[in-house]
């Protein structure tokens, strides 16, 4: 038994390869909307799902069960300080309950694409599955549950510089979107972070982000908590 709590031990204390803050800058980049990251599929879902039900009511029976399928493609202009290009393809489902009233509409998202600041860069695919529920017209906000991952290569363009792969898992949990600006309001999420760095070894994290409205949230990571621009993802110690 002591030898087994000794192991556990040096596994909880194991170094990672990359330190919080640059874990942090990591985390916010799969938040961001310059980034394609939770900010902007979030929005991308309201928009849709908004239109979806104006094309399913207005004195018209529910579509129960109505998809569509949507392809989207953009790049930034080449000359800018921070470079992007993206595909997306999202499928929507409205799905009803047993009183053939809407009760939710399902995301299945897939993409790929590339981003370079001055500060990272990377190239990564990723999935997310979501749900969207407060579909009635008397509800102010969606309220929006699932996943959203995504892994690939890196680069750490400031400090000590590294490159490696990286992977992250993200769990969000009631976050409300505005149906007005369909921005996040609030809400929570959790991630795992984990990768490793050539030459250096390996690293795993786990934390939160809390919602403030505002395009802000608060990231907790270990003992450190930053304030999260959801617009670049810049970060700042608190």
């Amino acid at each position: 038994m002591a030898a087994f709590v000794a192991c556990k031990d040096e596994e909880a204390d194991a170094p990672n390869a990359i330190s919080s803050e640059e874990a942090a800058v990591m985390v916010g980049s799969s938040f961001a909307s310059n980034s394609s990251g939770v900010s902007l599929v979030s929005k991308e879902s309201a928009n849709k799902s908004e239109d979806i039900l104006d094309e399913n009511s207005s004195g018209r029976i529910a579509t129960c069960g109505v998809s569509q399928s949507i392809d989207l493609s953009g790049a930034s202009p080449v000359s800018g300080t921070i470079t992007w290009s993206y595909d997306f393809s999202y499928n929507f489902r409205l799905n009803c309950n047993v009183e053939e009233l809407p009760e939710n509409i399902t995301v299945g998202l897939t993409y790929n694409g590339a981003f370079s600041s001055p500060k990272l860069g990377f190239e990564h695919s990723g999935l997310s599955e979501l749900a969207l529920t407060g579909l009635k017209e008397s509800d102010i906000n969606f309220l929006m549950n699932g996943s959203y991952k995504r892994s690939g290569s890196f680069e750490i363009k400031e400090g000590e510089k590294k490159a490696g792969s990286s992977s992250i898992d993200i769990t969000i949990t009631n976050v409300a979107i505005d149906k007005t600006t369909h921005k996040i309001k609030n809400g929570s999420s959790s991630f795992l972070l984990t990768g490793s760095v050539s030459g250096k070894g390996t690293f795993r994290y786990e934390g939160t982000v809390e919602f403030k409205g505002n395009d802000s949230a608060d990231l907790k990571i270990k003992s450190q908590v930053f304030l999260l621009n959801l617009n670049d993802g810049s970060i700042t110690v608190k």
